[in-house]
């Protein structure tokens, strides 16, 4: 009876190896094993190439086999795999429950034996290449690592090599053996200038504001516009805000503006939500003593806020994004607030999704437009 196969999981560590003309020096990555190797492509500090979302995009690299030469493997095949899960592990009855759905998958031969027997190899030095589909998203971990039930990573990709050998059942060796390392895959959009309105967006009351019923609020007229729904992490948002109150004994206390990301993990089949988060990623406050009327009317105001959105690195985010397949359990999305508070009279609360991004800049699209590297 065959033996199932070994799993084993890559721990990331270096080791520079010449082995070919073409490639001088190449940083193998060491897995368990202590006889395979991952590589990433040449010069590369990572398994992507290509701008995803915006230009053609695939995942490279190298697998490498190092066994002696008093005892080799004897392979007939080899399969490279890459799997894109969302995942999620959590306590349910004091027993852990996995839920997981794998909504990408593409598997290449890099390796057959000539024979179609089993060929003894020492040395072995192979190349997989995975052309990725426009509407993947990108690697996600969640930021809320003691609060997220014993998964961080959501949304994962794993390259998985499965080398077909001759079992050894003295060594407890089935047929299969099973390599794998993790693979970041980043996403990336034009910039919002590209993506401009010619009719701005208005902000809208939230629902939950409207519920609280107050003639005064309800009353105040109000515009706030957006010039795209796309912001662009690492710059400046312009947002105007026009107000008119109804009763000139209204006093403006403070006008805020907030951005956070939800996330959640749910299994609408089974009407449970396994994690529901949020974060600001930007909060700004104004004093309502910096608010000045319009000229010639007491109760009509005007301010042009100017917000300075974090980079993406200093909160580590993904954006959220147009244009990606639905998944069957993540969800992730950004909300913009404007919240006017009033002296006496409550709150009002604007609202608007958006799409925050990680994008190039004008010169840096024009520049890949032409070699090629974005559509």
């Amino acid at each position: 009876m065959p033996l199932s196969g070994i799993y084993v999981y890559v721990s990331i560590k270096f080791v520079e190896e010449e082995y070919s003309t073409m490639r001088p020096a190449v940083r193998l990555l060491k897995t368990k094993s202590r006889k395979c190797f991952f590589s990433f492509p040449y010069n590369m500090t990572s398994f992507q190439t290509g701008y995803l979302g915006i230009g053609p995009s695939k995942i490279s690299g190298g697998f490498h086999l190092r066994y002696p030469s008093s005892n080799p493997i004897h392979i007939s095949r080899i399969d490279a795999t890459l799997v894109g899960q969302e995942a999620m592990s959590f306590f349910s009855h004091d027993d852990i429950n996995n839920t997981k759905n794998t909504f990408y998958s593409s598997t290449q031969c890099i390796y057959h034996s000539t024979s179609n027997k089993y060929t003894p190899i020492t040395s072995l030095d192979l190349n997989f290449d995975f052309t990725l589909d426009d509407d993947i998203p990108p690697s996600y971990s969640s930021p809320y690592q003691k609060e997220t039930p014993l998964t961080q990573n959501l949304i994962q990709y794993e390259i998985r090599i499965t080398i077909t050998r001759k079992s050894n059942l003295f060594k407890l060796q089935g047929k299969n053996k099973f390599i794998s390392t993790s693979c970041q895959i980043n996403r990336y959009s034009l910039p919002s200038t590209l993506k401009l309105r010619d009719v701005p967006i208005l902000m809208h009351r939230s629902g939950a504001n409207k519920k609280k019923s107050n003639p005064n609020l309800d009353n105040v007229q109000f515009e706030a516009l957006l010039y795209s729904e796309y912001i662009d992490m690492n710059s400046i948002m312009t947002l105007p805000l026009t107000l008119s109150l109804p009763d000139s004994n209204m006093k403006i206390k403070e006008i805020g503006v907030i951005v956070k990301e939800h996330q959640k993990f749910r299994n609408v089949e089974k009407e449970v939500v396994h994690f529901d988060k949020s974060e600001k990623i930007l909060e700004y406050k104004l004093s309502g003593e910096s608010v000045e009327n319009v000229d010639g009317d007491d109760n009509k105001y005007f301010i042009e806020m100017k917000l300075d959105i974090p980079a993406f690195e200093s909160v580590n985010r993904f954006q959220a994004f147009e244009g990606v397949r639905p998944m069957k359990y993540f969800k992730v999305r950004h909300v913009l607030k404007v919240k006017i508070k009033f002296e006496n009279e409550g709150k009002l609360v604007l609202k608007k999704n958006i799409w925050l991004q990680r994008s190039f800049s004008e010169k840096k699209i024009l520049k890949g437009r032409t070699r090629g590297y974005i559509y």
